[in-house]
């Protein structure tokens, strides 16, 4: 019974797998993420030669000298340093452990309006990445500051070189997914484990069809799902919605689009 309900179901799927082929095949690329208009304002300061985050978690004041300062309380980094570049840059590294977690630079617009943060982060994806974070000025900081100070609200963060362009490819009942980051698998679409390639995060991944438009993949540590990504493509073929779920609550939502 078990093998006439399996090849039931395949034959069922043959249409859907069809279309899955046209709808995922090609390069993907994620929209640069939008960040939520009720998001708390990031409020800085930089006068008389100290740099204050008012807004970091916990707040921290330090000297802008260029040299580490011991930051507690941050689970991220544990020592920040400041530099000043000139009237509108300011230079900032983070770092856990004697090791940098980020290297940042901040670009303050000549109208002051805007201001335009790019870091190269570690230990995010399996190798350093550039991502780039515009700002808008809400509130001009104290007179005689630097203008980096003041507050200001987040609108999008991007990675500025792509890194996580993806490309899928559907050949009978398999998908291969490879990205620019060097991560790659090649599974079924029937829920079969398969090893997951170039990320230590994930040691397997399984795909599933959910219909003609929708894949489900599941990242799995030592046979344990530690991620849940759906995947799905609107009727026009060119927009991707993605869901991640980390499994402990932490859920978000992306588009992308394919390139052509």
């Amino acid at each position: 019974m078990r093998n006439v309900h399996f090849y039931f179901g395949a034959l069922l799927l043959l249409p859907a797998l069809a279309s899955a082929q046209s709808m995922f095949e090609g390069t993907w690329r994620p929209d640069a993420q939008r960040a939520s208009p009720t998001a708390e304002l990031e409020s800085l300061e930089l006068i008389d030669g100290a740099y204050a985050c008012h807004s970091c978690s916990p707040p921290y004041k330090i000297q802008a000298d260029g040299r580490d300062k011991a930051v507690a309380g941050n689970p991220h980094y544990d020592t920040v340093s400041i530099s000043v570049v000139d009237e509108r840059s300011v230079r900032k590294t983070v770092k856990k452990g004697g090791k940098t977690v980020a290297d940042m630079k901040d670009v303050i617009a000549a109208d002051g309006s805007s201001r335009t943060e790019t870091q190269t982060v570690t230990g995010m994806m399996p190798q350093p990445v550039e991502v780039t974070t515009t700002y808008s000025r809400v509130v001009a900081g104290p007179k005689g500051s630097h203008s980096i100070s003041g507050q200001w609200r987040e609108i999008q963060t991007d990675l500025t070189n792509h890194e996580e362009d993806t490309t899928y490819k559907v050949r009978g009942k398999t998908l291969t997914m490879a990205d620019r980051i060097g991560r790659s698998f090649s599974a079924t679409l029937n829920g079969t484990d398969a090893p997951y390639k170039g990320d230590p995060q994930y040691s397997s991944v399984s795909v599933k069809l959910i219909d003609a438009r929708t894949i489900e993949e599941s990242d799995k540590k030592d046979g344990k799902i530690v991620q849940i990504n759906r995947w799905s493509i609107d009727p026009d073929g060119t927009t991707m919605h993605a869901r991640f779920d980390d499994t402990h609550g932490h859920i978000q939502e992306q588009m992308g689009h394919k390139v052509p």
